[in-house]
């Protein structure tokens, strides 16, 4: 993968994690502490978030194609950094706002989630992407073949 094409996968990547992210917290916001209240700032949090989720696909950047271990490697050492990262930023914030001691293990639970379901949607994205390639591929061979017969 090029430096361009790696940027752009991680500019997709951030704005899917700020969707996800925004949805995990009013969804646990409710759980946790349904009264709270909050001024405009709280509108970064989903930004900062999916900043921090974002800076560890350095791990991921490579120029050559990588064997399944060290890919394997990289998934989990990607998903390790993101679960420290988060988490380290999070919890001075999340035990300030409520009494409940289980907010920590629940937040690493839905990091767990949202990883997973970035993936699942940028794996489908890039089906929808091939798909999409494949039939401009076969409509330019078709066009080929039918100007060749000519």
């Amino acid at each position: 993968m090029r430096g361009k094409e790696w940027l752009a996968e991680l500019a997709r990547t951030y704005f899917i994690l700020v969707t996800l992210i925004t949805m995990a917290t009013f969804l646990l916001g409710m759980y946790f502490d349904p009264d709270a209240r909050f001024g405009y700032d709280a509108f970064l949090s989903p930004l900062i978030y999916a900043a921090c989720g974002t800076v560890p696909g350095v791990v991921l950047y490579s120029r050559h194609e990588l064997s399944l271990k060290a890919f394997l490697f990289r998934k989990i050492l990607h998903f390790v950094l993101i679960e420290a990262i988060i988490l380290s930023v999070a919890f001075p914030y999340a035990s300030v706002h409520t009494e409940r001691k289980n907010v920590v293990p629940v937040m690493g639970l839905c990091i767990f989630v949202i990883y997973v379901l970035v993936h699942g949607i940028e794996w489908g994205l890039d089906c929808l992407s091939a798909r999409k390639m494949t039939e401009d591929l076969l409509r330019l061979q078709k066009s080929v073949d039918g100007n060749s017969t000519d």
